[in-house]
């Protein structure tokens, strides 16, 4: 497994460094050195279980399915890791010393391929920009960029185009922003529409198909676009689909949305799948986070972004996971659409759109997530691709299944998410205590505001 070793002993290297940090001076006759020593074991526990990854991987083991420690930074590189290593389904390019394997144009890869810039964010490891920025260049030197994406625009193109857009802005390089500027154009004038004006289906828009997927696929992309180009029309049409899918697909009494419009005779699909509704949490939040306070229409999102969280967690099963069908608990724990959850939820905590209340339900889902990512970085319980269904029972028969790749980013978002906000929390708590020592006083180690790989024992922040 040669890529598997190069890509996992690079970011492994990362938790070496932390630990020599850590370890220097930190002698129990130190009265600060106890806190040192417990965070020093904590780290050395860390990068012995990276080191040994790529022994695991590809081996047949049970090793393969114990879990990986319930540390967002741990599940991150581990499953970062696994991706670059190619490792995942739906590689078409890799090879032995090369650092960055190669996936297929698809919508999930844009997913993926966001979610390392985030990550990339979140950490500063320039492996997770190189990731992206290899990706790109290979699909254009190799002529699979689509920007109008053929026959089905909204899958093959929208979250693709997010991504290259999300690339070309945070890196500076600029030489696939026209495309994804383009793409964004061909959204906001060219694409189907149904006769009320909503993004359709590309087969005959005339029957007013809509599905709440698309929501993700095309709003995120058109609103940044708007924003990078000082356009506000792009705001209005991306608020005026929300509008219109809300009619069309939220249930006014239980809050959660149905996937499709119209597809299986007249009136909204059966049931409340997890991942449709996880589309929509995602595409709010990225809205919400890009069109400017004040605009209008903006405080109506806020409003039912709002409302809609309230009934996600009322649907939070005992375990800490969403299920497939978020109001039949008696359908299997899901976990990308948990991931979804768990990225929205976090962001909005993060952002001020959303109380501090909601942290337990945050922390509750990163638990349940936890027990499906591996110590090799498989991801277990994921739903494949699925069409808007006729039936309830269509949906509980689609899945589950493993390291699918309708999984590996939006897991890759919640461990962004969760770490964003254990960052925050800790920042807040270390200003407290600082504020509250006085001015000779020497700064405790609990004051520290490097407090890395924070654990959760009692289902709070800390």
């Amino acid at each position: 497994m040669p890529n598997a070793s190069m890509a996992i002993g690079v970011v492994s290297g990362e938790f070496a460094a932390r630990v020599k940090r850590l370890c220097k001076g930190s002698s129990p006759r130190d009265r600060r050195g106890r806190g040192q020593v417990v965070r020093c074991v904590r780290a050395v526990a860390l990068t012995a279980v990276v080191f040994i990854h790529p022994l695991l991987v590809g081996c047949e083991s049970d090793l393969l399915d114990l879990p990986a420690p319930a540390d967002p930074q741990l599940q991150a590189r581990v499953i970062a890791a696994r991706y670059m290593a190619g490792e995942y389904p739906n590689v078409v390019d890799s090879a032995p010393g090369q650092p960055h394997a190669i996936y297929n144009w698809k919508y999930t890869q844009g997913v993926t391929l966001w979610a390392f810039l985030l990550l990339h964010e979140q950490t500063g490891n320039p492996l997770y920009l190189g990731q992206v920025r290899a990706a790109l260049v290979n699909y254009d030197t190799n002529g699979r960029i689509d920007i109008h994406g053929g026959s089905e625009p909204i899958d093959y193109i929208g979250a693709m185009a997010h991504a290259i857009l999300e690339y070309s802005l945070r890196s500076g390089d600029e030489r696939f922003l026209d495309g994804a500027l383009e793409a964004a154009r061909f959204f906001h004038q060219d694409v189907a529409r149904t006769p009320e004006g909503l993004i359709a289906y590309h087969d005959h828009p005339e029957r007013g198909r809509i599905w709440a997927d698309a929501l993700f696929m095309v709003t995120p992309l058109m609103a940044k676009a708007g924003r990078y180009l000082g356009d506000e029309s792009y705001y209005d049409d991306v608020l005026e689909q929300f509008r219109g899918f809300n009619t069309r697909l939220r249930d006014p009494d239980v809050g959660l949305y149905h996937q499709g419009w119209n597809w299986h005779g007249s009136g909204p699909s059966p049931g409340f799948w997890g991942r449709a509704n996880g589309w929509v949490a995602l595409a709010m939040t990225e809205v919400l986070d890009t069109v400017p306070e004040g605009s209008p229409g903006r405080g109506e999102l806020l409003a039912s972004y709002q409302d809609f969280v309230q009934a996600i967690v009322a649907h939070q099963g005992l375990g800490g996971m969403w299920h497939q069908l978020l109001d039949r608990p008696d359908s299997y724990e899901e976990t990308s659409c948990t991931a979804m959850f768990i990225y929205a939820l976090a962001r909005g905590v993060q952002r001020g759109w959303l109380s501090d209340d909601y942290a337990d339900a945050i922390e509750r889902g990163h638990a349940g997530l936890s027990r499906m990512i591996s110590l090799t970085g498989g991801i277990a319980n994921i739903c494949p691709g699925t069409p808007t269904q006729s039936s309830e029972q269509g949906y509980l028969d689609r899945g589950p299944r493993r390291n699918d790749s309708h999984g590996i980013g939006p897991a890759l978002l919640a461990t962004c998410g969760v770490m964003g906000l254990r960052d925050a929390a800790d920042e807040m708590s270390s200003a407290a205590k600082l504020r509250r020592q006085g001015p000779g006083e020497p700064a405790t180690d609990a004051a520290r505001l490097d407090k890395p790989w924070a654990a959760v024992s009692d289902g709070r922040i800390r």
